[in-house]
């Protein structure tokens, strides 16, 4: 197979539109370009997207493709905004999107689990579970509601809840392999595991590691493990007010929290800008010939909204003794480095919730904080519990356009460019604050204003989420934005951060660091793909 791969033929495209229909075919270059748009600062348009509705179809594309030596982009819904969307990492090919296989196929109330197709979306599950009655939380991404709850779990993508592990979540799954054959995996017998989708060991070696971050097969069907519902929610706010020399012991103080689970959830630890991007529009007033924001603009900036230097949210979950006792251990330890408050009764129907949704705007105003604070309360507390949301990726547009939109939101459709990296950081104090020290020259150097949110990964590693903002319309932008993830990128694989996922423009040396792992995983490859039909390049594997 060369370098790039070909333009699909006339005669593969009859057979595609023989296989999904005319409905499931897009191949007009005006119609193709129009669905795969990207937020990153790099652009590969494919020949032709497939839309299949059944794994059946998933075989039959697969196999028309291996003969014709044309490779296939396979995708959930295409909605990892700031990783790539629907953008392969080269040229041509077949993009194939998996939203309309969208069954819900089982939930299982007593073992706590769903099985899924790969185009269910968070917000379909979640409605799912709603009317049913059911007792469980299916936890989500802070990103749209219409994002794949099997696509982000297979790319690693993290929630809020305890079950925000999405990928180790996923017990038991369907993959099309590139011969067009389908494997289940969970060991056992085929057709007939009782157990594939609430044990993970397996028998032999587990294979569900296989397809995560992988091209070595297309996810059609997995189950994915659900929380019931606690006996009783709550929520704590926390605003950083201490010196900013105490940040270190702030660290490790809260690490120990999620390590004695008195936090159970997932919170990101945002910086004062990645809570304006939310709160605001970017204050292009305040740049005066800059191209980012002075210190002292962003200080100003951070004062009309009243927002700390950083911010979190989680949730507290379980008994009312254990509840208690999270809460104590929060305001103990919390307390001595800024303001915490316990806000989860704002999501109550009754009266005392009504109230509490009523007295907050005056609060917050006497806290010196603008009204967007109390727009965005119910949905931050809302994810905590499962209930996914639109709210928090409208940030997507607070630089590149005038207003953020309340509906329809898709940033890689609207033109807004913006990407992220985040390296995984050992929890401590120590790592955190070298990580956060390797970051700042980089955006210093670039001229980009300091994103930067700490994902609580575990009681043992974080993820340092970083991002920039940038014209995608205007070429010379899209190479500043392009060479400041390229060095982040670097930096942090040179000091022992990888990141804990690729964009699209990195994945082909997503293992260059590690050439023995990369040459196994070709290995791999090679055996199960010979024709390198399925996703060429994705996180690590060979172009050719």
């Amino acid at each position: 197979m060369s370098a790039l791969p070909q333009p699909v033929e006339a005669p593969l495209l009859a057979q595609l539109r023989d296989i999904v229909g005319a409905d499931g075919l897009l191949s007009e270059p005006a119609q193709v370009e129009a669905v795969t748009r990207t937020c990153i600062p790099f652009r590969a348009l494919p020949s032709v997207v497939v839309y299949p509705t059944t794994a059946a179809q998933v075989q039959s594309i697969v196999r028309v493709a291996a003969a014709a030596g044309v490779p296939v982009w396979p995708l959930s819904t295409g909605k990892n905004w700031g990783y790539g969307e629907r953008s392969a990492c080269y040229e041509a090919g077949i993009t194939m999107l998996l939203e309309r296989m969208n069954r819900i196929c089982h939930v299982d109330e007593t073992l706590g689990y769903a099985v899924i197709e790969p185009g269910v979306t968070y917000k379909q599950l979640d409605d799912h579970l709603k009317t049913s009655g059911s007792r469980l939380w299916a936890d989500c991404a802070g990103t749209t509601k219409y994002a794949s709850v099997l696509g982000n779990a297979l790319d690693k993508g993290r929630g809020l809840t305890p079950m925000a592990d999405h990928f180790n979540s996923l017990c038991g799954m369907d993959v099309v392999l590139p011969d067009g054959s389908l494997v289940e995996t969970g060991g056992g017998p085929a057709g007939n595991n009782t157990v594939r989708h609430t044990y993970k060991g397996a028998v032999g070696p587990a294979l569900d590691g296989l397809f995560g971050q992988s091209n070595l097969g297309i996810v059609v069907k997995a189950g994915i493990w659900l929380m019931p519902a606690p006996e009783v929610f709550d929520f704590a706010a926390f605003e950083y007010k201490a010196d900013p020399d105490r940040l270190g012991p702030f660290i490790d103080d809260l690490r120990e929290l999620v390590m004695a689970r008195a936090i159970r959830s997932h919170p990101h630890l945002a910086n004062d800008f990645a809570m304006m991007c939310i709160l605001s529009q970017y204050p292009h007033d305040l740049l005066a010939g800059r191209r980012h924001l002075s210190e002292a603009a962003a200080a100003q900036w951070r004062a009309q909204h009243g927002v700390a230097r950083w911010t979190f949210g989680c949730g507290l979950y379980g008994s009312r003794e254990e509840v208690r006792y999270q809460k104590r251990m929060i305001r103990k330890v919390l307390g001595r480095y800024g303001m915490v408050q316990f806000i989860g009764a704002a999501i109550r129907d009754d009266w005392y919730g009504r109230l509490v949704r009523t007295v907050a705007p005056l609060a917050n105003r006497l806290l010196g904080k603008s009204p967007e604070f109390t727009e965005v309360m119910v949905p931050a507390i809302n994810l905590f519990r499962g209930i996914p949301t639109d709210d928090f990726v409208r940030q997507a547009y607070f630089k590149s356009h005038a207003n953020k939109p309340s509906q329809d939101i898709d940033p890689a459709r609207d033109g807004c460019g913006f990407v992220w990296i985040g390296p995984v950081v050992p929890f401590t104090s120590e790592h955190v604050m070298k990580a956060l020290a390797l970051t700042r020259p980089v955006f210093e150097k670039y001229e980009f204003d300091f994103f930067v949110e700490v994902i609580i990964e575990s009681p043992r590693s974080v993820i340092v989420l970083v991002g920039v903002f940038y014209d995608r319309h205007d070429a010379a932008d899209a190479e500043r934005a392009r060479s400041w993830y390229q060095q982040a990128r670097e930096t942090y694989i040179e000091h022992g951060y990888p990141p804990y996922r690729a964009t699209s423009m990195s994945m082909p040396h997503a293992m260059d660091a590690n050439p023995a792992a990369r040459e196994l995983l070709a290995t791999i490859k090679r055996a199960l793909d010979p024709g390198n039909v399925i996703a060429p390049g994705r996180y690590g594997t060979p172009m050719r």
